[in-house]
């Protein structure tokens, strides 16, 4: 289930020299990176092969450095003659530059290009992933109109629930999608595994076209720059609510089928809006990065 890690770094947070009007921060330094802190196969805990490491600034909030690849399974070269395993690859951090592109609802969301994970989708038998559980992190460094230290976010923790089917079943009828093995869609080419994410009761997300966005909000501690409240919307590319899966009590399932001998690819960018508020409040960074997600109550 999603948790927020409850460790945050103490961040230089000296701004006593600030001016105490209120002030809109409009441009931001941004840090972005992911990893793997726990992962399980059909077989328990053997057969999954880890590669790659976060970057080292992200250490201290993951506990630890954490592999960004996880691959499984051994090819099976009648449909699979590269001899590729499956795999889960978590994208290179991302950093760059992100606006406040709306304010007091004026303007139109500018998306930046936040870490994103792709599933490498071939052809394996044995051992094979069933879960894993991601840590993601953010620093959002102010840039304009004063530079200040990065803030980080407390870890984001969520489940990765994957299955991987069988791709020449019974009459080539698949467990997932309406085609079966060799008609033109999801499963010509053998039947497409799943891919899910778990949102647990109380995360909110919104579904627009075939994406999914989610939304969570935070003060800055700076006097004089505590009068507007920060909004992070995550925008989740591909993904839809499976809403035929259990996840758990009080849980949704949201992810993708995944085509067999393809790069299936979950793209995620980000974008901040502000509103002033009449009473500053207190530091509240939620879960900034890939997933956006933070304990607010689900939208009715």
């Amino acid at each position: 289930m999603n948790k927020l890690k409850l460790t945050c770094l103490a961040a230089g947070l000296g701004f006593a020299s600030i001016s105490a009007n209120a002030e809109l921060i409009t441009e931001w330094n941004y840090s972005n990176d992911a990893g793997f802190k726990e992962w399980s196969s059909n077989a328990g805990q053997l057969g999954i092969d880890t590669g790659g490491a976060t970057a080292d600034e992200f250490d201290p909030l993951f506990g630890g450095e954490l592999p960004k690849s996880l691959a499984w399974g051994t090819p099976y070269g009648a449909v699979n003659p590269q001899l590729i395993k499956s795999s889960l690859e978590i994208d290179d951090a991302q950093s760059g530059q992100v606006s406040t592109s709306v304010v007091d609802g004026v303007g139109a969301l500018d998306f930046v290009t936040g870490t994103g994970l792709t599933h490498e989708n071939w052809g394996v038998t044995g051992n094979t992933l069933s879960s894993a559980v991601l840590f993601d992190g953010l620093f959002l460094q102010p840039l304009a109109p004063f530079v200040g230290p990065a803030l980080p976010a407390p870890v984001l923790e969520f489940d990765v629930l994957f299955e991987e089917t069988y791709n020449t079943p019974t009459n080539d009828t698949c467990k997932y999608g309406d085609t079966k093995v060799g008609e033109a869609g999801i499963n010509e080419a053998g039947c497409a595994d799943l891919f899910t994410l778990v949102l647990d009761d109380g995360v909110t997300f919104t579904e627009v076209g075939d994406d999914i966005y989610l939304q969570n909000s935070f003060i800055l501690p700076i006097p004089g720059f505590d009068d507007y409240v920060y909004t992070l919307t995550t925008r989740l590319q591909g993904l839809t609510v499976l809403d035929n899966l259990d996840c758990g009590p009080d849980s949704t399932c949201i992810g993708f089928l995944t085509e067999e001998n393809q790069k299936n690819e979950l793209k995620a960018a980000f974008a901040i809006s502000a509103a002033q508020v009449t009473e500053p409040g207190t530091l509240a960074i939620f879960g900034l990065g890939l997933l956006g997600l933070a304990s607010v109550r689900r939208r009715a």
